[in-house]
């Protein structure tokens, strides 16, 4: 029988497995929408400047889907997603 910190995890595995799928996904369209500088982009100046933009725009797009806005719920998980935040 699982504890409820095992089924936690598992459901958190399961959510996360498929926001990397849909993040994934993103990566593509976030290169082809025209507001990155792609042209000018160098290996050898700054490689990691747009993935890193591209990276961040994605998780914080993601993580916005997640934090429950407009719902009741909303405060409460502002709190614990700031209480966590430190342990991790």
């Amino acid at each position: 029988m699982k504890s409820n910190k095992q089924k936690i995890e598992a459901l958190t595995k399961e959510m996360l497995k498929e926001a990397t799928k849909q993040m994934q996904s993103k990566i593509k369209k976030a290169i082809e929408s025209g507001s990155l500088d792609t042209d000018n982009w160098s290996e050898k100046n700054n490689k990691m400047i747009l993935p890193k933009i591209i990276l961040i725009a994605i998780l914080e797009n993601e993580a916005d889907q997640y934090k429950a806005t407009g719902t009741r719920f909303e405060k409460e998980v502002k709190k614990e997603v700031k209480n966590i935040k430190y342990f991790i």
